[in-house]
């Protein structure tokens, strides 16, 4: 039963009645298809064919076996056929766990992009904020930010990235002015939380000397959406630790403050990952490659 080849060729001689037919419908011997039969027999432990000297019949167990079989040949031929057409054509869901700030900056308008050219792929998308588990909630790709404690999952780097500190006018008038780092341990801070994860500390490092310090923070507002920390900074509740490409136009515009700029988050790449699979279906593989060209474009573009 082990043996799908087996299987075809019980199939085939019931088809054509004759073990010769058989044989030259599979391009072997009668010799090889008279051995395939008696394997499957001894290993299904009944008679499926009764021989004489001139013809063969099916035995009635034969004949039940023969309907199963077939059905489920039909099952399995379709399956690899569904596999094929993943490998081969751009069809298909893609589901995605990402950063809603990743989201909002790169990875929807990278999809409505990817979708223009390739338009039978859907995606869903993710945006939990928090570290997902890609095996069982059925994830194909996965945008993490610093190194993976995960060995079994496959990353492709995508770009690097640090963090900076930023507040808005408004909110920087209320204040005296840090001019050290450790001026931050007295201000508002808006900072990333989640259930079991709940830091309470800033890891920053001097682009001058490389000293890193971390950083106590006096927590005023906190949350697992990156989004909703710039927002509260827009609206000058506090100082946010935020990706610099992220506050590059409100910083530009002057919306927000880079506050101590010779202080940032030390750099940590930013990295697409999936599981250790062999065979990944095109549309995955060649997402990857879209999304990657387009961040890093992106980030050309900005600089």
């Amino acid at each position: 039963m082990k043996n799908l080849d087996d299987l075809e060729a019980f199939i085939r001689v019931v088809d054509s009645s004759d073990f010769s037919s058989a044989a030259r419908s599979l391009n072997v011997t009668a010799g090889a298809i008279s051995k395939q039969i008696r394997r499957l027999e001894g290993s299904l432990g009944v008679t499926l064919f009764e021989r004489s000297t001139r013809r063969i019949r099916v035995t009635d167990e034969g004949l039940q076996i023969y309907e199963c079989i077939k059905r489920g040949l039909s099952s399995i031929r379709e399956a690899y056929s569904i596999a094929e057409q993943g490998r081969q054509s751009l069809s298909g869901n893609i589901a995605i766990s990402s950063p809603s700030t990743f989201n909002d900056y790169f990875l929807i308008e990278a999809i409505e992009n990817f979708k223009r050219e390739h338009p039978d792929v859907s995606f869903y998308l993710d945006s939990s904020n928090r570290v997902v588990d890609i095996y069982s909630d059925g994830i194909d790709l996965a945008v993490r930010s610093g190194q993976l404690s995960d060995s079994q999952l496959v990353a492709r780097k995508v770009f690097e990235q640090h963090r900076v500190l930023v507040c808005s006018p408004s909110y920087l008038a209320r204040i005296t002015p840090p001019t050290h780092v450790q001026d931050l341990s007295a201000l508002s801070g808006l900072v990333f939380a989640y259930p079991g994860y709940n830091s309470a500390f800033w890891t920053l490092e001097n682009t001058e000397n490389g000293e890193v310090r971390r950083m106590p923070i006096k927590k005023a507002m906190s949350s697992d959406d990156g989004m909703a920390l710039l927002n509260w900074a827009l609206q000058g509740h506090g100082i946010a630790l935020r990706e610099s490409w992220s506050v590059q136009k409100y910083l530009a515009n002057g919306e927000l403050v880079n506050i101590l700029p010779e202080w940032h988050e030390p750099i940590s790449p930013i990295q697409i990952v999936r599981t250790g699979r062999n065979s990944v279906p095109i549309r995955i593989s060649m997402f990857s490659n879209f999304l990657i060209e387009f961040c890093q474009n992106k980030i050309n573009k900005s600089q």
